[in-house]
């Protein structure tokens, strides 16, 4: 099965990962070194956000109307158009250069949309059901793994070359992704048939609502540990490097369970590991202000890992449970806007109480959302109608 997706899908994502993976830790830097203030540098990631956000819905009816590879295809050329932007903006360091490089990344998150309902879309029309969660699993693996090897290459170059060096990486990672896309046949009769006259098929809109709450309190647990995490090492007086090695060895965890969790999201079903990755995710989050010491902090990050690596490529994997076979783009793009409704209050919220109540109390709450979501997607599950466990046929 994974061979089917291997080349059209994950070796492109793992590449164009590498790029973005590399930019994200420089883009406040470039944006400093053009004349930004540290609160207009830390405003072009919120922008990017909410652009990333807002383009949601639109790129499922532009990837529903052209379709799943000429949207990939198109979406990584305007991405490398803007990441070229970016190397002039660098280059030029004029009196434009500033705006010209906040628009240039603010389009460019805006399309990174498209490209990531685009994968989602192809495989859940190019999957079976009972393997479509290790492939969402492996999707997210992809980006992972390539989140993780970018910031080395970057840094790696940092080291004997400019700042811009790291933006011509991100543009040559997304070119390699397009022509490996491009290049790459796809079986059409994999593909799943659609009626002449795409006649409308009835989403369950109930379901979709109800998943959609649990999954926004995952998102904004997912959000919100990387901005508690940083700040509750500081508050035990770690230092930055350490701080980064504990991550690191966190995102080692969840990339290796990245394989388990798809294989138990297809034998167990949906709402099972769900709940275990909210729960794990929770409880590590509530560990951490019990005990100041390294010691538990390692405790907690090392539980709310390993929930976090089980649940990889949950949401996806709902997102294409509940999609109808017919304009399922549309459908996940509805279904992604739902998703970054989390993902941009999470690190919201948690600021705020920070602000009102302190720390310890924001991590408190932290793990409330995921316990919450958990209990929600019990209380509901049958409504929701997810997979569920896996039968096997008795042996004759």
């Amino acid at each position: 099965m994974l061979r089917s997706i291997l080349w059209p899908v994950l070796a492109p994502a793992f590449l164009y990962a590498c790029g973005t993976g590399a930019l994200a830790p420089v883009i406040v830097l470039a944006a400093i070194s053009l004349g930004a203030s540290a609160s207009l540098a830390g405003g072009i990631v919120t922008f990017a956000a909410v652009a990333a956000a807002i383009n949601a819905i639109p790129s499922g009816y532009v990837i529903n109307r052209f379709g799943e590879r000429p949207s990939m295809i198109g979406a990584t050329v305007v991405a490398g158009s803007m990441t070229g932007l970016c190397v002039v903006a660098l280059i030029l360091h004029n009196g434009v250069s500033l705006p010209l490089f906040i628009g240039a990344i603010v389009l460019l998150s805006a399309v990174e949309v498209i490209w990531s309902l685009a994968r989602q879309a192809f495989i859940a029309e190019t999957v079976r059901t009972e393997s479509l969660a290790l492939a969402m699993t492996s999707l997210g693996g992809a980006q992972r793994a390539g989140q993780l090897v970018g910031p080395l290459i970057g840094s790696v170059l940092l080291l004997w070359l400019p700042l811009y060096s790291v933006f011509v990486m991100h543009l040559v990672m997304a070119l390699a992704a397009t022509v490996l896309i491009a290049r790459v046949k796809v079986d059409p009769s994999r593909r799943p048939h659609k009626s002449a006259d795409h006649t409308a098929v009835k989403v369950r809109w109930s379901a979709v609502v109800l998943a959609g709450i649990a999954m926004i309190t995952l998102s904004m647990a997912r959000k919100g540990k990387n901005v508690i995490i940083p700040l509750w090492g500081d508050h035990l007086h770690l230092s930055a490097s350490t701080i980064s090695l504990i991550v690191a060895l966190g995102s080692a965890v969840e990339l290796i369970l990245l394989y388990p969790g798809g294989r138990l999201k297809d034998n167990l079903g949906r709402v099972s590991t769900f709940v275990a990755c909210v729960a794990l995710l929770g409880i590590g989050f509530a560990i951490l202000p019990l005990g100041g010491t390294l010691t538990w902090f390692c405790i907690g990050i090392g539980i709310a890992s390993v929930g976090n690596g089980l649940g990889s490529g949950i949401n996806m994997t709902v997102g294409a449970d509940l999609s109808p076979p017919v304009g399922r783009a549309k459908f996940l793009g509805y279904w992604n806007a739902l998703g970054q409704i989390g993902s941009l209050s999470g690190p919201g919220l948690i600021s705020i109480l920070i602000a009102l109540a302190g720390l310890p109390v924001a991590i408190g709450a932290l793990a409330l959302f995921p316990l919450a979501g958990g209990a929600w997607m019990i209380i509901f599950r049958n409504r929701i109608g997810l997979p569920g466990r896996r039968v096997r046929a008795p042996a004759r």
